[in-house]
């Protein structure tokens, strides 16, 4: 979905809109940052403000106003190499990106007063997710993120996002505060909310970490994690010092997400906290499974989105299952399997033998009901062939297709996910299709527009699952839309 004028303009026009535009005209730094970033609850305010102000005096306030883009860009960049002296103290030394990122958020929010014609104040510290939400529902290309380690291409990152959101909002005809009032209230509570049912899990994965009295009462916590979590997947947490041991079983309520501008790069949405009893590290270290265990030898350093076999997990319940309790609560790890008797080792194989095979048994056959490759005016004398068009028109130049469909051999990670769901969805915009549906040799990823289409809202299947008739029709009344 673009950006509609006539829906944000009755906004700003509505109570609603006249109070929040007035909101982030007024409101003050930590206000905004409790209000926004969820790691607020653990920055004391003294604390916040005492950053404000050295950053202000001994960092922004050395520089005149930008009147310029590139200007702009070249204080931040200068900003954040140069580095920061404190009453003679050097608070962050030059070229220390690292500890630069740490900060970076209070730097937004000084910068976005300093010159809000450029900068504006970050408050997705955490929300990485709803950030990705909004730049997917309105077709907003976010830049590239950066490697874990490439620190100064963390910090940069916040500049690529001022540029985005400069070139949005003067497209728009947004002021700074609307800019505000747009990203952190309008966009924020259009968004879809419904996840619907979590997956099985396919994976169980260890995090650690202490569990501050804030996290114990919190439904949904942003954490640490491996990249290559998916939702659904079993977390099971270990507290480290004081209380070294597990000690409870958490879900992953999305996949892993990449947060340059925090400090722990990879993190995941976490949930539907169990707790059981403690199993203690030294209880770990004298059992005959895990003291063999490497993140047991190696104290749990390292452990946050450190994989867990099949067998640890197994050997786990083991653990708790005999200390009186019933495990029969816990999740339990789903293995995804292959039709029998099939042979996939190409992405032809995928197409054939699996998604043409289940589209035949849904009575849609080729060049009647879907067709391969069909050419999409993109441009100028160029054209773009996606895998499979369901319930499509191919008349020239006005091609439309219901349903789009791209088939990999094996979509191995979060990232391959990602970029094939990128692909498909401007494949779609294209052809006007209402769903999009991703598929490898494991599982079907069932993506379904409602404003705009969601990377992180699906439905996901095995290809086994079709072998079950209400799991089969249900996705065959999600691909059959040929008269909606």
């Amino acid at each position: 979905m673009k950006f509609n004028q006539y829906i944000w303009n009755l906004y700003k026009q509505a109570p609603i809109g006249e109070k929040m535009i007035k909101y982030f005209s007024d409101v003050e730094g930590y206000d905004l940052f409790k209000r926004y970033c969820p790691h607020g609850n653990f920055i004391p305010q003294d604390l916040y403000n005492d950053w404000l102000e050295d950053i202000y005096c001994y960092g922004v306030s050395e520089y005149d106003n930008p009147v310029s883009l590139d200007e702009a860009k070249d204080l931040y960049v200068s900003l954040i190499t140069l580095g920061i002296r404190v009453e003679g103290r050097q608070w962050i030394p030059a070229n220390d990106f690292k500890n630069m990122l740490e900060i970076i958020q209070p730097m937004s929010y000084i910068l976005s007063q300093f010159a809000p014609e450029y900068f504006f104040p970050y408050l997705f510290l955490c929300r990485i997710f709803e950030l990705n939400q909004i730049a997917d529902f309105f077709d907003i290309d976010l830049p590239g993120i950066p490697k874990k380690t490439d620190y100064e291409g963390r910090c940069m990152y916040y500049w690529g996002l001022c540029e985005t959101f400069y070139e949005f909002r003067k497209k728009n005809g947004l002021s700074s505060t609307e800019l505000c009032a747009f990203l952190y209230d309008f966009a924020f509570n259009i968004l879809e909310k419904e996840r619907g049912d979590i997956p099985q899990p396919a994976q169980a994965w260890f995090i650690g970490g202490l569990m501050y009295p804030e996290d114990l009462v919190l439904e949904m916590k942003f954490w640490q994690s491996n990249q290559e979590t998916k939702r659904g997947d079993i977390l099971v947490h270990y507290e480290t010092l004081p209380v070294s041991a597990i000690s409870c079983v958490e879900i992953a309520l999305t996949n892993g997400v990449v947060d340059p501008l925090f400090r722990f790069y990879s993190n995941t949405y976490i949930g539907n906290r169990v707790d059981i009893p403690r199993i203690a590290l030294k209880e770990l270290q004298a059992d005959e499974y895990f003291s063999k265990h490497p993140l047991v030898r190696k104290n749990f350093q390292g452990v946050n989105g450190y994989p867990m076999s099949n067998e640890d997990y197994l050997e786990l319940l083991r653990m708790i299952k005999a200390k009186g309790f019933d495990i029969n609560i816990l999740p339990k790890l789903y293995a995804p399997t292959l039709p029998k008797n099939l042979d996939i080792r190409k992405e032809k194989d995928v197409e054939k033998l699996l998604l043409e095979r289940l589209l035949n048994s849904m009575d849609w056959y080729e060049n009647k009901d879907f067709i391969r490759e069909l050419g999409i005016k993109a441009g100028r004398g160029y054209r773009i062939f996606p895998d499979y068009a369901l319930h499509y028109d191919n008349k020239p130049n006005e091609e439309k297709a219901k349903v789009l469909i791209e088939a990999k051999l094996h979509m191995k990670n979060n990232q391959a996910i990602e970029d094939a769901f990128i692909q498909a969805k401007s494949y779609a915009q294209l052809l006007e299709a209402s769903v999009i549906v991703l598929c490898d040799k494991y599982y079907l990823f069932v993506y379904e527009k409602k404003q705009s289409f969601d990377r992180n809202s699906y439905k996901r299947y095995q290809w086994t699952d079709m072998e079950n008739p209400d799991l089969f029709n249900e996705l065959k009344n999600k691909l059959n839309i040929k008269a909606q």
